[in-house]
């Protein structure tokens, strides 16, 4: 019923569907409301809609989001992240969530999505410091003699040359709450870990981790963006996945604080 829920909601804040259903309101109110009205009815839905289509926009909102790991933790900067003192952590936590897992076959090899770096950094901060355990955590098997997720970044982390002896998978869960608490079962030792994601969801899943018990510093990967943007900048196409995201996080932030979760 949980992940229902889940669905439902972000089918909900799709900004594309909020778009959509906008301009269905702002053709019924037209036919139905006098000039004034409509003039001040679409006034808003071109506002919305520049405010949509606006990469610049876009970036303002992301920044709360992105910029939250660096309040956190020093090496969250990439361009000092080699200095890690290795000794005071166990490993590395890798969240899932890019590696396409439901049409995978051997003869296409393993694919990475947007977002790869969430596969790829785990391996690099290992081959820095080679005592570091890496843990992978996503959903399971979405067809029935499919493999995981976790269970292909397991065969990508050996390719590139991680032991199999240091690598653990969670390869169960759904949401981020429960990556947290499945993971958790796992692990061993005192120290601490580092969390890989994506800058946007290192907020709420930093949160979520620590509230689950476990010792953690964020490691930031996938930027929405590099550099600030023009203000003018104009990209409808582009920026709606990057609005679906942060609308995510911003509302998945406010669920898991009414849950207790965080």
């Amino acid at each position: 019923m949980l992940n229902i829920a889940e669905a439902i909601l972000r089918f909900l804040i799709d900004p594309s569907l909020i778009w959509f259903v906008s301009l269905l309101f702002l053709v019924y109110r037209i036919r139905n409301s006098g000039i004034r009205a409509t003039k001040v009815l679409s006034l808003a839905f071109l506002i919305f809609t520049l405010l949509l289509s606006s990469p610049f926009a876009l970036y303002l909102a992301s920044q709360p989001l992105e910029n939250f790991a660096f309040k956190q933790f020093k090496y969250a900067d990439a361009s000092i992240r080699n200095e890690i003192p290795c000794s005071e952590y166990e490993g590395v936590i890798a969240l899932g969530g890019v590696i396409p897992n439901a049409d995978f076959n051997e003869v296409r090899g393993i694919q990475l999505s947007a977002g790869a770096e969430r596969a790829t950094e785990p391996v690099r901060l290992q081959k820095l410091c080679p005592d570091f355990t890496l843990v992978y955590t996503s959903f399971g098997k979405e067809i029935e003699d499919g493999l995981g997720e976790s269970e292909l970044a397991r065969d990508l982390w050996i390719g590139l040359g991680v032991p199999k002896s240091k690598i653990i998978i969670e390869n169960g869960s759904t949401n981020t709450r429960e990556n947290a608490i499945e993971t958790k079962k796992l692990l061993k030792g005192e120290r601490k870990w580092l969390l890989v994601s994506s800058a946007s969801h290192l907020k709420r899943a930093y949160s979520t981790f620590v509230s689950a018990g476990i010792k953690v510093d964020p490691i930031p990967v996938d930027y929405l963006f590099s550099e600030r943007p023009p203000i003018w900048s104009f990209a409808p196409l582009s920026t709606v996945s990057g609005w679906q995201g942060v609308l995510h996080e911003y509302v998945g932030g406010i669920y898991y604080s009414l849950k207790g979760w965080i």
